[in-house]
């Protein structure tokens, strides 16, 4: 009798209704809120530890290894001075201590790479997404140019010595040429003779035939990017929009002056088919043998529409002064149709680079001394080699300009051409430097927590 008072007690205490669920709980399936999914995200990431971190994190994490500190990466490397300079990093002079040799650091600023994507995603014309994928792109852009470095070994090519990550920079090291650009020397001595330029050019040849053979397409040769040592040995650098694929490429990317014309004028019709990098490499190649010979460009990049033009009517004009032979090895570099473009062997068995190689070795000659010649390659569209130390991180805008993919019209603009920042691991200008002992400590703002997180 007790037991079933009691239990008549307890039901009638329980209420008549049933206590309201929670809001996500009623909710129809694929509609929860948006806090909801981020907090689940959230969750999930704390969840599953860093395995679960964006791809380009661990892609860096393999390629650079564990995050080191400030104070270990200035126990390893004492930096001098600042030999190059661009959107997003410096190139530094710098003495390796573990192995007891001078070294270039290319260092790519966190912050500064941060407050560059508030700065885009604040602009009224570009949106947050614009400014993400700008921001991915560039980490992409490092991530492709440790791993091409990575692969690539020849006597040619700056050698790669390694890299490192701290919570403030990204670092990437390279042997240091003792010597200067190919714009510089055209600069300090107006053109080079052919047989110079032969060897030279063969040197170059053969760096970039290395690329190819692993399916590396360099994208950006430029006089900037090959160094010249005294003895005139060539060295290619500078990987950051180079690309490893067996496929054709359907981005466009380069300094436009060097870009062969299938990229200039490439639309939304001919990028479904691509283009390829050798034979553009090879273009951009050309390009660079004439300023070497002349002193000039060989078509007028005064304005993007003006070279438009220039390249397709394709009309070279030629200085009286340079051989016949050579002349003819131009302008079949100089071939708009790119299936008839001369391969990179090809090049190397002409005629005049044989010869004039042969003579180079008997009697080897210096630079053509002379007055300047008034050219359109001039160095205003070049990094200017800056005094700043270590210490002092100030942003500073790019001087290159690259032919980019729109992407806030998901198209190629025919008017298009924007900065990017090309940087060389030594690229030496006509200013003194004192050197400078850095420390740790800066005045850019410092991202606090995961430098991805703030990024993405």
């Amino acid at each position: 009798m007790d037991s079933a008072v009691h239990h008549h007690c307890a039901i009638s205490c329980l209420p008549r209704t049933r206590p309201p669920l929670p809001a996500r709980a009623c909710s129809k399936p694929g509609r929860r809120r948006r806090r909801d999914r981020d907090t689940s995200a959230r969750y999930h990431c704390e969840m599953t530890g860093p395995a679960k971190r964006p791809t380009l994190h661990n892609q860096l994490r393999a390629l650079l290894g564990p995050e080191i500190t400030e104070a270990e990466l200035h126990e390893k490397f004492i930096f001098e001075k600042v030999i190059g300079s661009g959107a997003t990093a410096k190139v530094y002079a710098a003495y390796d201590y573990a192995n007891d040799r001078r070294v270039a650091i290319k260092v790519f600023d966190k912050a500064q790479m941060i407050e560059q994507r508030k700065s885009i995603a604040a602009d009224g014309y570009n949106s947050r997404d614009t400014a993400v994928q700008r921001a991915r792109r560039r980490l992409k852009k490092i991530v492709g140019e440790l791993e091409i470095a990575k692969i690539l070994s020849h006597a040619n090519i700056i050698e790669y010595l390694g890299g490192y990550e701290t919570s403030h920079r990204i670092c990437i090291i390279h042997e240091l040429v003792d010597g200067h650009d190919l714009l510089q020397q055209i600069l300090d001595y107006s053109k080079m003779d052919e047989r110079t330029a032969a060897y030279v050019f063969e040197q170059l040849l053969h760096a970039v035939a290395n690329c190819h053979s692993q399916n590396v397409w360099h994208r950006d040769l430029k006089l900037e990017n090959v160094l010249i040592s005294t003895s005139h040995q060539v060295k290619l650098i500078d990987f950051g929009l180079s690309e490893k694929s067996a496929d054709r490429l359907k981005t466009v990317c380069g300094t436009p002056l060097y870009c062969a014309p299938e990229l200039l004028f490439l639309n939304s019709n001919t990028r479904e088919t691509g283009v390829e990098g050798g034979p553009a490499d090879v273009w951009s190649a050309g390009v660079l043998l004439f300023a070497l010979v002349t002193g000039c460009a060989p078509f007028d990049d005064s304005t993007f529409a003006a070279l438009r033009q220039d390249v397709y009517r394709n009309q070279v004009k030629y200085p009286d002064y340079l051989s016949p032979s050579l002349q003819e090895f131009l302008r079949l570099i100089f071939v708009s149709d790119v299936r008839r473009r001369p391969t990179i062997p090809e090049l190397l068995a002409h005629s005049w680079l044989r010869e004039n190689v042969a003579a180079y070795h008997d009697e080897a000659r210096g630079f053509v001394k002379g007055p300047r010649t008034a050219s359109v390659i001039s160095d205003a569209e070049t990094v200017e080699e800056s005094t700043t130390s270590y210490e002092e991180e100030t942003p500073e805008d790019s001087s290159y300009r690259d032919l980019l993919y729109d992407e806030t019209t998901g198209s190629l603009d025919d008017e298009l051409y924007v900065l990017d920042d090309a940087l060389s691991p030594v690229s030496h200008r006509k200013q003194k430097h004192s050197p400078t002992t850095p420390t740790s400590s800066s005045s850019t703002t410092r991202p606090s927590t995961s430098f991805f997180d703030h990024l993405f």
